[in-house]
Order: structure tokens, then C-alpha cells, then sequence
């Protein structure tokens, strides 16, 4: 995952349509956030305002599996920046096709645009993102020491940002990161610290996020009560919000859950099945590719 746009204080009315899609998308409302956004645009706003509102938009396409969407908006945002030499936001916009790629299972492509990013970036917040993306390509890698320094870079830009949103999300990821080393005590540990201050700035989407995680750790030590509390949560609201890859992996976790603990065969595969189902959809390689092993031949 990736943090939001930093909001400006200026009060014209593209700016309260910004801010009031940023408050929409954060409580996981996309179609408002949308609309929100798309009448900022209509709001004559200024040309750093406008790059702001198409990085936005692009953002949430993302979030909905929108690829080809969120790929347009992203390059409409980028060829703007570049018009009016703001290379920060560029930089910015640039992270958002880094994560479609990322999702989509194209690594090495958005390993190559991140470090194009990294190079633009000026602020602290922007190359807190960029070095975050970095760290999420390396452990799809399997590259766990890249990751962690990278992780650990990013919440360093962030922190000297004074950008929670951003060590929030650096958290959540990193956690994410630990589990898939291999570690989910460790996943734990970090993931408990992601979930608190969350629930203190109340980030609904990361959040969830962070709860989905905790709830993997946990199956991962045999605590299935706590798991499936916690995914039953996480499940509930990515379906509300029509996030196809969040409940995919939920679906997913509540397979390997069912498996360990000797349930019906049909129970997991059921779950393995609908989750591919979701992952096709979206577009989703690699989760696609770990579904089917799961799966194994028809």
C-alpha cells in the first residue's frame, strides 16, 4: 500500500473538493472520493491543484483494480507535473503506476520507474513513498534485507516529514514483509504498533490493512480464534468496498487457516477457489499463479 497526496491549507474551492475527497477515501468510501475529485477538476483549479486531483483519482482506480484507469490518470498527472516542473509530484505519480505494477505482478518494471522516482523525489514524504515501494518490490523478491532497509529508510523520511500516515503505512508493509519471511512474531510485534496508530488517526483503509495482516500472523502461530475475528472484520469491509485482491487474500488466509486445522478438504478449496476467482478478475498474476498451486490440477 501507499500514502495519500499531502493536503495543502489553501481554501479554493477545488482544494475543498480535494480535501473532501481525501476524507471519503480514507473511510473507504471510492465512488464519493471519486465524484469528489472529479469536481475538483471542475472547480477551475489551479495547475498544481489539477496535477493533485488526476494522482488522486489515478490512486483510487488502483484501489478498485482499475489498472488501465489508474495507469491514464497517472500519466495524465505526471505529463502536468512535467509541464509545470514540479518534479515532487511527478515523483508522486509516478509511485502510483510503480504500485500498479507492483499488483499486477510487473516487479522489475516497477523496481526500474521507482528508482526513476527516487531521483525526482524533493520532499521527505515523497521519498518516503518511493523508498517504501522499493521495499514492497524487494520482498516480492524474497529480498528481505533490501526490504527492511528500504522500510526503514522510508519510515525515517516520514517521521522527519512529521507524515504519520505514511509510518503507518511503512508499518503495515513491513509487518506484511516479516510474515512473509517467515516471521510473524516478529509480523505481530510490528503489526500491533501499524494497528494502533492507525486506530489513532483514524485510517480506516490502512487499518484494515493492518488487521488483515495481524490476522495471518496470528493463524501463522496457531491463534485460528483471534485470525478468524480479526479476517471475518477485515473481509466484511474490503467486500463493502468492492476491493477485489484484499478479499482474495482474505479468502486465501481463511483456506490455510481451515487447512491447519484438519477442516473438510472442500472447506480450504472452496476458499482457494473463490479467491482465485476474485484474483483473475483484478488482474492479479502473481496471486493468480500462488492460488492455483494451492488449487493443484483440476
Amino acid at each position: 500500500m501507499e500514502p495519500s497526496a499531502e493536503r495543502s491549507r489553501a481554501l479554493s474551492a477545488a482544494r475543498v473538493h480535494l480535501d473532501r475527497g481525501f476524507r471519503f477515501e480514507q473511510g473507504n468510501s471510492f465512488e464519493r472520493a471519486l465524484e469528489a475529485y472529479r469536481d475538483a477538476l471542475a472547480a477551475r483549479p489551479t495547475a498544481l491543484e489539477r496535477i493533485e486531483a488526476h494522482l488522486r483519482i489515478a490512486r483510487v482506480h488502483r484501489y478498485l483494480a482499475q489498472w488501465d484507469e489508474s495507469s491514464a490518470e497517472a500519466a495524465e498527472a505526471i505529463r502536468l507535473a512535467d509541464k509545470a516542473g514540479s518534479d515532487d509530484l511527478a515523483a508522486e505519480a509516478m509511485n502510483v503506476e510503480v504500485g500498479v505494477l507492483q499488483i499486477r505482478g510487473f516487479t522489475d518494471e516497477g523496481d526500474a520507474l521507482a528508482q526513476k522516482a527516487l531521483l525526482r523525489a524533493r520532499s521527505a514524504r515523497v521519498r518516503g513513498i518511493t523508498l517504501q515501494n522499493l521495499g514492497r518490490g524487494a520482498a516480492e523478491r524474497r529480498d528481505f534485507v533490501a526490504s527492511d532497509r528500504y522500510f526503514e529508510e522510508s519510515i525515517e523520511a516520514f517521521r522527519s516529514a512529521n507524515y504519520d500516515i505514511g509510518v503507518a503505512v511503512a508499518l503495515t508493509n513491513a509487518a506484511k514483509a516479516a510474515l512473509d519471511r517467515g516471521d510473524p512474531h516478529r509480523a505481530l510485534t510490528i503489526g500491533e504498533e501499524a494497528i494502533g496508530l492507525t486506530r489513532r488517526l483514524n485510517l480506516l483503509d490502512v487499518l484494515l490493512t493492518a488487521v488483515q495482516n495481524q490476522a495471518a500472523a496470528n493463524a501463522a502461530v496457531g491463534q485460528f480464534d483471534a485470525a478468524e475475528s480479526l479476517l471475518t472484520e477485515a473481509l466484511g469491509h474490503f467486500t463493502s468496498a468492492r476491493n477485489p485482491i484484499r478479499q482474495a487474500e482474505c479468502l486465501e488466509t481463511m483456506g490455510e487457516m481451515s487447512e491447519a486445522r484438519g477442516d473438510d478438504p472442500e472447506t480450504a478449496r472452496r476458499c482457494y477457489a473463490r479467491a482465485r476467482e476474485l484474483a483473475v478478475a483484478a488482474g492479479d498474476r502473481q496471486l493468480v499463479d500462488r492460488l492455483s498451486k494451492r488449487l493443484g490440477p483440476a
